[in-house]
């Protein structure tokens, strides 16, 4: 027995006057009105309503119980507007996961322009280092992959990309620019390496001549699971560095960095924004996928 619907049922009946009318009311048959109200009666073990061939009343049981029905309907319907109207607006508090890049070059700039436009909207964001992020205790984790990973996660991508060679000037000024792959062994490296794991060759490729594959084992000088650290020793001319073509489009364009080995890519990469759930994202949530979505374009497209 739904404990709702029952007192909908007995509120219904007694307003309407009758359990016909509250079937139409209620838009459901005649008898499912009277087993509800029934069943409630038999619950309560008491009678709510005095029914004849002509009419249908209270009691003084079912007058009592009417009136306190009708508060708690009222609370409810109340609740549920409250609820459904703050789904449907950008409001309250957001938390983003985020790693310290991706923090830095996607989530910081969006976050003034949404809570320009959405006043009631207050944002939270933790910045940690990891491969596979934890979604118990946020709206939005973001997180980027490498090649095809599985991570079990209720996930939407973002967008995706590919992995290059760059260097600052003066670190090729000094040691020169390796012509081809098998030269970088020859070369300071920079490479990124997850907690525990071991530093695996680079795996380069030319998109447009798939079989020109090239695997090379580089000792690297430093290594680092955080990127935003990598990519400062690169800039400062420490060495070579294999990075997302996207996330450094606006160093290539002014000259802090170069493509090295133009031509090869070291891989694929994916970025995504994991949810705790498919269904019924807040409104919140929304507007910032939204944002993301737009902030991750046009640094593409930059």
């Amino acid at each position: 027995m739904d404990r709702i619907q029952c007192l909908r049922a007995f509120q219904t009946v007694a307003d309407a006057g009758g359990f016909a009318a509250a079937a139409r009311t209620l838009d459901v048959s005649a008898a499912s009105v009277t087993r509800m109200v029934a069943e409630l009666e038999a619950q309560l073990g008491v009678r709510l309503l005095q029914r004849t061939t002509r009419r249908v009343a209270l009691t003084d049981e079912g007058a009592a119980y009417l009136d306190r029905v009708r508060r708690i309907l009222a609370d409810l319907d109340e609740a549920d507007a409250l609820v459904s109207q703050r789904s449907q607006t950008v409001s309250g508090v957001l938390r983003v996961l985020a790693t310290p890049v991706l923090a830095s070059v996607l989530v910081a700039p969006i976050v003034p322009r949404l809570i320009a436009q959405h006043a009631s909207l207050r944002i939270e964001v933790d910045v940690e280092s990891y491969a596979v992020p934890s979604v118990e205790q946020h709206d939005v984790a973001l997180f980027a992959v490498e090649g095809t990973v599985d991570t079990g996660l209720i996930a939407r991508r973002i967008a995706s990309g590919v992995n290059a060679l760059v260097a600052a000037p003066a670190y090729l000024q000094r040691a020169g620019r390796p012509a081809h792959p098998d030269e970088l062994v020859h070369h300071q490296c920079l490479r990124y390496r997850a907690p525990g794991q071991p530093v695996h060759p680079w795996t380069l490729w030319q998109p447009d001549r798939p079989n020109a594959t090239r695997q090379v084992a580089v000792e690297p000088v430093a290594c680092s699971n955080h990127l935003e650290a990598l990519l400062r020793m690169a800039l400062d001319g420490a060495g070579i560095l294999s990075v997302s073509l996207d996330l450094v489009a606006q160093r290539l364009a002014s000259g802090e960095l170069e493509r090295v080995l133009q031509g090869w890519v070291t891989d694929h990469w994916s970025l995504y924004a994991a949810l705790p759930s498919r269904r019924h994202l807040p409104a919140r949530t929304r507007a910032f996928l939204d944002e993301l979505t737009r902030q991750t374009a046009a640094l593409l497209q930059a």
